[in-house]
């Protein structure tokens, strides 16, 4: 097994750079030199950074450097090769991912997105892929570290790590419930944030009865979900106020913004934004707001319980453009939704706090014409109580209604999508006869073990998590649990049989 491990530090500034180059100091000093520290940036000046924090680092080199030595020219037989060579990559889904250059959240123009041509987005991806692909070729990994995919050149990331076989440990915030309320995160394998740690801790639990102090962990857990706050642990986590304003957060400091952005190579950092355009979509999202402010629904959960609730996701986000990319169009899904339930029952449309004003009022008008929508503005748990299903992309909500023992459908991919209590669709007619199950035959009451399950599951999610936020002060005891999962992946390489993940856990 390769002993050197590749560092991935996308667009992010300072803060980013700085982050990287305390963790690999710390995996350095808490492997005592067992493995070696590679890195790899988008920009020049990030890789400056990590050299000068981090001697001992090896940079593999910049994107922006790389682009100033591209020597491929024809960028079409490129793109052929990509699709060819790559099978389980949709190229095309993994460019819609990125926000700033393509509106797959249907806000139409609420984001202030620029339009590229194909030329250009074609051009961009290859770029990428190859200067991975040259990295990857250079040497060997024994895996890659990065955030998560809620970038274009992340999400390019992961697809070629996962060509090149390497191992990847995204060091991904799990999402904001915890039963003592405080920040963690976990390692996902993925750009969806599926987690081998947590697969394979309820899979060990499977064999056994939970203890008292687990169960109690549990108990405590569904505590904290059902009395759970979003604003509030949100504003507590990151000192910031819930509820995005309609116009820019850069409005404090808009003229170094502005002068920052114009210095920005659109070929490199393709996260340049065109002026105009988004100073236009923040007077729109100002006015939308205000225009839509009285369509949100009643504050009171006051409504036919043979309903189903659908949170709205906040967009543009990872959740939808990466988890759920094929659903991120959340008009055409409340639409299908409604079309899919049995006769009888409603659709209980919850708009995600954050969310308004970032897409046009004639949205939720034409939403509001089916007869089996109703918009609700009442505390999600509150209507979820009231409600017999829920449905999301990838939502927390699921989380909220297995801890309610409510029945999910998650369309997208996500941490939790392996439980088999949760259910799946793979077309809309299929969703059709899942909420039939769920909602006629009453599938999910009869299934007996499903508590047995769900406990598990939330022991093995919260004894994964490392209790730690991403910040650079946390770097040692993040060094630490990826030195660990390393070394239990390198124990099971070599056939020996570890010690019960479930008791290294617990233990800590």
């Amino acid at each position: 097994m390769s002993k050197r491990i590749l560092i991935h530090n996308a667009q992010g500034g300072t803060q980013e750079a700085e982050f990287n180059a305390a963790l690999a100091e710390a995996i350095r000093k808490t492997s005592g030199g067992e493995y070696s520290i590679a890195a790899v940036t988008l920009l020049e000046r990030d890789a400056n950074t990590i050299r000068q924090l981090a001697p001992s680092v090896h940079i593999c080199g910049s994107f922006e450097s790389f682009t100033d030595a591209r020597t491929f020219t024809d960028v079409e037989a490129e793109a052929i090769r990509l699709a060819r060579e790559y099978v389980d990559v949709n190229w095309w889904a993994i460019a819609a991912s990125e926000r700033t250059f393509v509106d797959a959240s249907f806000l139409v123009g609420g984001l202030g997105q620029r339009t590229e041509s194909r030329e250009y987005v074609e051009r961009l991806v290859v770029g990428l892929v190859r200067f991975f692909e040259k990295v990857f070729l250079s040497d060997e990994f024994a895996a890659a570290i990065c955030q998560l995919a809620d970038t274009l050149v992340t999400h390019v990331f992961y697809q070629v790590a996962r060509r090149f076989g390497v191992k990847i440990i995204s060091v991904t915030p799990p999402g904001w419930i915890r039963e003592d309320g405080q920040p963690g995160l976990l390692f996902g394998r993925d750009e969806f944030r599926h987690s081998d740690q947590v697969e394979r801790l309820y899979r060990e639990l499977q064999g056994r009865e939970l203890t008292e102090q687990e169960r109690e962990r549990v108990r405590k857990f569904r505590q904290a979900v059902v009395g759970f706050n979003m604003v509030r642990t949100y504003q507590s986590i990151t000192k910031r106020p819930f509820a995005a304003s309609a116009f820019s957060p850069h409005l404090k400091k808009l003229g170094r913004y502005l002068g920052e952005n114009a210095k920005r190579r659109k070929d490199v950092e393709y996260y340049k934004i065109d002026v105009l355009v988004k100073a236009k979509a923040n007077v729109l999202r100002a006015w939308r707001r205000w225009r839509s402010k009285h369509m949100m629904g009643p504050k009171s959960a006051n409504f036919s319980p043979r309903s189903v609730i659908y949170a709205m996701h906040y967009q543009p986000e990872q959740t939808t453009l990466v988890g759920g990319i094929f659903f991120a169009n959340q008009v055409a899904l409340i639409e299908n939704l409604a079309k899919a339930l049995p006769f009888g029952y409603s659709l209980i449309v919850k708009e995600h706090p954050r969310g308004r004003g970032a897409r046009p009022a004639w949205q939720y008008t034409h939403l509001a014409h089916f007869p089996n929508i109703e918009f609700c503005d009442a505390d999600p748990k509150e209507i979820l109580k009231r409600c017999e299903a829920t449905v999301t992309i990838t939502g927390t909500i699921g989380l909220e209604a297995l801890a309610l023992d409510k029945p999910v459908v998650v369309l997208g991919q996500c941490q939790w999508d392996f439980l088999d209590v949760v259910y799946r669709a793979k077309s809309w007619p299929d969703l059709a006869q899942v909420l039939r199950r769920i909602l006629i035959d009453r599938d999910y009451e009869r299934n007996a073990g499903r508590h047995r399950k769900i406990d598990r599951f939330f022991l093995s999610y919260l004894a994964s998590q490392v209790p730690v936020a991403r910040t650079k002060e946390s770097a040692d005891t993040i060094a630490a649990a990826i030195c660990a999962e390393l070394g239990l992946q390198a124990r099971e390489a070599a056939g020996a049989a570890p010690q019960s993940v479930t008791a290294q856990k617990l233990s800590a």
